[in-house]
């Protein structure tokens, strides 16, 4: 920023320069012109008193006019001496008309160098132009990379923040689980104590239930014995059973033989089939008749029977 305001401030002293310059070439160009006026007025009228001094003497040699001295009318002299002031003023506006143009070119030696210093200065002012340029893009580009880092900033803040936020909740889950440790620990301290404790009464009940085992296999074993003659006491029992309904059913059977077949009624059908489950009699017909319509119990004790459990009974009279 310093060079370019230094920059800046050269390229303002070289416009002034050059102003002033440009001025003072005015300036100078209006003498010149003034100058070339006076001189053409001065030529003017050196060739009117030349006319006149030709036309006064017309014999005289007029480079020899102003060397010797003049005998002549007052007014030739006059004329005379006008002239030698005139060529004397044209004499000097030669030599001031010279140093004019010496100062003309001394100047336009300085306008040139001055428009030397104003090129190099606006080279110079297009560089730092171009540099300035570069530079507004490059802090424009450093302003958009800071904005980037801010919002890249920003987002570490904020997960910087959850991931605080989580590391106080872990640790408050931390404390909670040492917390709980501790209380597990000390309850697996009283724990052992009962195991311990526990292991001593089941030593205990151990050796309290081997001695009940012994004594339990021992009436076990005089309870085996006592079911054994159980079972058998209740075998014989079922087979006593079993014998004696045989003979009331043999006895019954033998009764309705002796009422005869019919029972002594007339229109009743004749009983010649029994029923080997219950040894009851029936008349044939009635019994294939229940067993086709699915009535397959005994009609007096309704024991169940199949196809194979009555058959027919071949009686002589």
């Amino acid at each position: 920023m310093a060079a370019e305001r230094k920059a800046r401030q050269e390229l303002e002293d070289h416009r002034q320069k050059a102003k002033m310059a440009q001025e003072s070439k005015r300036e100078r160009r209006l003498a010149d012109e003034d100058a070339l006026r006076k001189i053409k007025q001065l030529e003017e009228q050196k060739y009117e008193l030349q006319k006149q001094l030709s036309c006064a003497r017309p014999n005289a040699d007029p480079l020899h006019a102003f060397t010797r001295p003049f005998a002549g009318s007052p007014e030739e002299e006059a004329l005379l001496n006008e002239m030698e002031v005139t060529g004397q003023a044209f004499e000097d506006m030669q030599e001031q008309n010279s140093r004019l143009i010496q100062q003309l070119r001394e100047k336009d030696d300085a306008n040139f160098k001055l428009m030397s210093e104003r090129i190099k200065a606006n080279s110079l002012h297009k560089l730092l132009r171009e540099e300035k340029q570069l530079l507004q893009e490059q802090v424009l580009t450093r302003d958009q990379q800071i904005e980037s880092m801010g919002a890249v900033a920003r987002r570490l803040e904020e997960k910087e923040r959850l991931l605080q936020a989580t590391l106080s909740a872990v640790e408050k889950e931390l404390l909670l689980r040492q917390q709980a440790m501790e209380m597990h620990k000390r309850k697996a301290i009283e724990s052992a104590q009962s195991a311990a404790d526990l292991k001593l009464h089941l030593e205990k009940y151990h050796a309290q239930m081997k001695e009940a085992q012994q004594v339990v296999a021992e009436k076990t074993s005089a309870l085996e014995a006592e079911a054994y003659k159980t079972k058998r006491l209740h075998e014989e029992l079922a087979i006593l059973r079993r014998k004696a309904e045989r003979m009331k059913k043999m006895e019954q059977a033998g009764s309705s033989m002796d009422e005869g077949t019919t029972g002594g009624d007339p229109g009743v059908k004749r009983k010649d089939a029994v029923l080997t489950k219950c040894f009851h009699v029936f008349c044939w017909d009635c019994l294939r008749t229940r067993y086709e319509t699915r009535q397959r119990k005994c009609p007096k004790c309704n024991a169940a029977f199949g196809a194979n459990d009555y058959h027919r009974l071949y009686l002589s009279t």
